[in-house]
Protein backbone atom coordinates (compact mmCIF):
# COMPACT_ATOMS: atom_id res chain seq x y z
CA UNK A 1 0.00 0.00 0.00
CA UNK A 2 1.47 3.20 -0.75
CA UNK A 3 2.46 5.91 1.14
CA UNK A 4 -0.19 8.75 1.70
CA UNK A 5 1.95 11.99 0.25
CA UNK A 6 0.05 14.20 2.94
CA UNK A 7 0.79 12.29 5.77
CA UNK A 8 3.94 14.71 6.78
CA UNK A 9 1.27 17.45 6.99
CA UNK A 10 -0.97 15.30 8.70
CA UNK A 11 0.66 14.33 11.70
CA UNK A 12 1.86 18.76 11.05
CA UNK A 13 -1.46 19.76 11.25
CA UNK A 14 -2.59 17.52 14.48
CA UNK A 15 0.33 18.58 16.16
CA UNK A 16 -0.46 22.32 15.79
CA UNK A 17 -4.27 21.44 16.79
CA UNK A 18 -3.43 19.86 19.70
CA UNK A 19 -0.77 23.05 20.47
CA UNK A 20 -3.50 25.25 20.26
CA UNK A 21 -6.11 23.71 21.98
CA UNK A 22 -3.40 23.41 24.71
CA UNK A 23 -3.13 27.43 24.50
CA UNK A 24 -6.63 28.23 24.68
CA UNK A 25 -7.56 25.74 27.14
CA UNK A 26 -4.36 27.55 29.42
CA UNK A 27 -6.32 30.88 28.64
CA UNK A 28 -9.07 29.61 29.74
CA UNK A 29 -7.87 28.51 32.59
CA UNK A 30 -5.87 31.68 33.58
CA UNK A 31 -9.20 33.84 32.93
CA UNK A 32 -10.78 31.94 35.70
CA UNK A 33 -7.65 32.74 38.02
CA UNK A 34 -8.07 36.57 37.71
CA UNK A 35 -5.14 36.93 35.09
CA UNK A 36 -7.86 37.27 31.89
CA UNK A 37 -9.66 40.31 30.38
CA UNK A 38 -12.85 39.93 32.83
CA UNK A 39 -10.11 41.46 35.74
CA UNK A 40 -7.63 43.36 33.74
CA UNK A 41 -8.43 47.01 35.37
CA UNK A 42 -8.05 45.31 38.83
CA UNK A 43 -4.39 44.65 37.27
CA UNK A 44 -3.48 47.75 35.92
CA UNK A 45 -5.73 50.25 37.54
CA UNK A 46 -6.36 51.92 34.31
CA UNK A 47 -9.55 51.20 32.31
CA UNK A 48 -8.14 52.39 29.09
CA UNK A 49 -4.93 50.16 29.55
CA UNK A 50 -7.44 47.10 30.92
CA UNK A 51 -9.79 47.70 27.79
CA UNK A 52 -6.90 48.27 25.46
CA UNK A 53 -5.57 44.64 27.33
CA UNK A 54 -9.17 42.55 26.79
CA UNK A 55 -9.25 43.65 23.11
CA UNK A 56 -5.82 42.08 22.48
CA UNK A 57 -6.68 38.93 24.87
CA UNK A 58 -10.11 38.76 22.74
CA UNK A 59 -8.13 39.71 19.42
CA UNK A 60 -5.89 36.42 20.10
CA UNK A 61 -8.60 34.72 20.88
CA UNK A 62 -10.35 34.73 17.78
CA UNK A 63 -7.22 34.29 15.52
CA UNK A 64 -6.46 31.15 17.57
CA UNK A 65 -9.59 30.26 16.87
CA UNK A 66 -9.53 30.86 12.85
CA UNK A 67 -6.13 29.48 13.06
CA UNK A 68 -7.97 25.85 14.45
CA UNK A 69 -11.08 25.99 12.36
CA UNK A 70 -8.34 26.33 9.34
CA UNK A 71 -6.71 23.38 10.38
CA UNK A 72 -9.56 21.33 10.94
CA UNK A 73 -10.76 22.10 7.64
CA UNK A 74 -7.26 20.99 6.34
CA UNK A 75 -7.79 17.81 8.06
CA UNK A 76 -11.18 17.33 6.37
CA UNK A 77 -9.39 17.59 3.15
CA UNK A 78 -6.45 15.33 3.48
CA UNK A 79 -9.34 13.10 5.08
CA UNK A 80 -11.26 13.31 1.76
CA UNK A 81 -9.22 13.33 -0.54
CA UNK A 82 -9.18 16.95 -1.65
CA UNK A 83 -6.03 18.25 0.34
CA UNK A 84 -3.08 20.06 -1.81
CA UNK A 85 -5.89 20.66 -4.34
CA UNK A 86 -6.72 24.85 -4.66
CA UNK A 87 -10.07 25.60 -3.71
CA UNK A 88 -9.92 28.26 -5.84
CA UNK A 89 -9.02 27.11 -9.23
CA UNK A 90 -8.45 23.14 -8.68
CA UNK A 91 -4.71 23.32 -9.44
CA UNK A 92 -1.65 22.11 -7.13
CA UNK A 93 -1.08 24.31 -3.97
CA UNK A 94 2.64 23.42 -4.41
CA UNK A 95 4.83 21.86 -2.14
CA UNK A 96 6.33 24.56 -0.66
CA UNK A 97 3.41 26.61 0.06
CA UNK A 98 2.14 23.74 1.79
CA UNK A 99 5.25 23.24 4.04
CA UNK A 100 4.63 27.10 4.68
CA UNK A 101 1.84 27.20 5.67
CA UNK A 102 -0.16 23.27 5.84
CA UNK A 103 -3.50 24.45 6.02
CA UNK A 104 -3.91 26.79 2.90
CA UNK A 105 -6.72 26.44 1.20
CA UNK A 106 -5.28 27.62 -1.98
CA UNK A 107 -2.33 28.29 -4.20
CA UNK A 108 -0.48 31.25 -4.09
CA UNK A 109 -1.84 33.35 -7.11
CA UNK A 110 -5.45 32.58 -6.19
CA UNK A 111 -4.67 33.34 -2.05
CA UNK A 112 -3.48 37.07 -3.68
CA UNK A 113 -6.45 37.40 -5.80
CA UNK A 114 -8.56 36.48 -2.81
CA UNK A 115 -7.05 39.29 -0.15
CA UNK A 116 -7.68 41.87 -3.19
CA UNK A 117 -11.13 41.27 -3.75
CA UNK A 118 -11.41 41.55 0.31
CA UNK A 119 -8.82 44.18 0.60
CA UNK A 120 -7.30 42.06 3.39
CA UNK A 121 -3.66 40.80 4.08
CA UNK A 122 -3.10 37.37 5.44
CA UNK A 123 -0.02 36.43 7.30
CA UNK A 124 0.68 32.63 7.29
CA UNK A 125 0.66 31.32 10.60
CA UNK A 126 3.99 28.99 10.99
Amino acid sequence: MPKNPFSEFNALLQAQRQRLRDEMRAKIAASGEGLGFANQSKITDDDALADAAAEMDLAMVIRESRELQDIEAALGRIAEGSYGACTGCGGDIGLARLKAYPAAERCLPCQEKYERLRGQVHMPRL
